[in-house]
């Protein structure tokens, strides 16, 4: 039987290793020492309050300062903060989940796509009998105005503008090639995502589900060439299970949505280089 100190200490090692891959970009932005250790101590207290109110007991500052040995006005200042965080963070997400499902419509809905799936080219403004992109976007029915979502879809990279006149898509994912903020606030929701999938499988009691979780890796190191074949076969058979995936999730939205008690759900795919796999050397 494995003691809570050694849990303790493999889990704080696993925390460690989780952590690792974000020096670089801790150090790409500029963030301080002090940076990372504001944001631990407010992940802390937030978190700590979280559980505190599903205990049922006291959540005051006064208690959270106690329990966390930080003052009371800290607490306070770093709550407010990440209220601040959170409702930004929110609106983020949902302008990108709004995004999205107009890239689904126009892929998906046959009004304005191929028989294959390809997005028609839509009109800037009524022209003969050409689809919109007013159309599109009141089909989609999402409250962002016409402005705000083609400046966003231009700084993904998904669509095009030419000529004031028509707006072509030219990806169906929101995640520019560029390090923007669109990316960065990616980075944070999709590493949550899946470290939020493996602590659900690690605590979870036994009449609870398991999320699907998966991992390839090869038991030999592979040459720069194999690494490019893997992710070529990746990008094409991944992406084209996302696509289908996609399109049966659309097409069952009717049976299957509980805009009362539902949750949000989704599924990540990416390639890896398995920094801990031991290295062959020759004798």
């Amino acid at each position: 039987m494995v003691s809570t100190e050694e849990e303790r200490t493999a889990f704080l090692e696993a925390l460690e290793e989780s952590l690792r891959p974000l020096m670089r970009v801790v150090f790409e932005y500029g963030a301080s020492y002090q940076d990372l250790a504001d944001v631990m101590r407010g992940v802390f207290v937030s978190e700590l309050r979280s559980r505190l109110e599903r205990q049922g007991r006291s959540t005051s500052e006064s208690r959270l300062g106690l329990m966390t040995g930080v003052t009371k006005k800290e607490v306070e200042t770093l709550l407010a903060a990440r209220e601040i965080r959170a409702q930004q963070r929110a609106l983020a997400n949902k302008r990108s989940e709004q995004l999205g499902q107009l890239l689904t419509i126009w892929h998906d809905d046959s009004r304005f796509s191929t028989p294959y799936g390809a997005p028609l080219e839509l009109s800037l403004k009524p022209e003969g009998t050409f689809r919109t992109f007013d159309q599109l976007i009141n089909e989609s029915r999402i409250e962002l105005d016409k402005a705000t979502i083609i400046q966003n879809l231009v700084q993904a990279g998904c669509v095009e503008v030419h000529g004031n006149r028509f707006v072509r898509c030219v990806s169906r994912s929101l995640i520019s090639a560029n390090a923007d903020i669109t990316q960065i606030a990616y980075l944070g929701r999709t590493s949550a995502a899946l470290n939020s999938t493996l602590v659900h499988n690690l605590l979870s009691e036994d009449s609870e589900v398991s999320f699907f979780e998966r991992t390839l890796v090869p038991g030999f190191p592979m040459s720069e060439m194999g690494r490019f074949q893997l992710q070529s076969q990746l990008k094409i058979e991944g992406a084209d299970f996302v696509t289908e995936l996609d399109r049966w999730v659309s097409g069952a939205a009717p049976d299957i949505t509980d805009e009362k008690n539902g949750k949000h759900c989704g599924v990540t795919m990416f390639f890896f280089e398995d920094s801990k796999a031991p290295v062959v050397t020759a004798s």
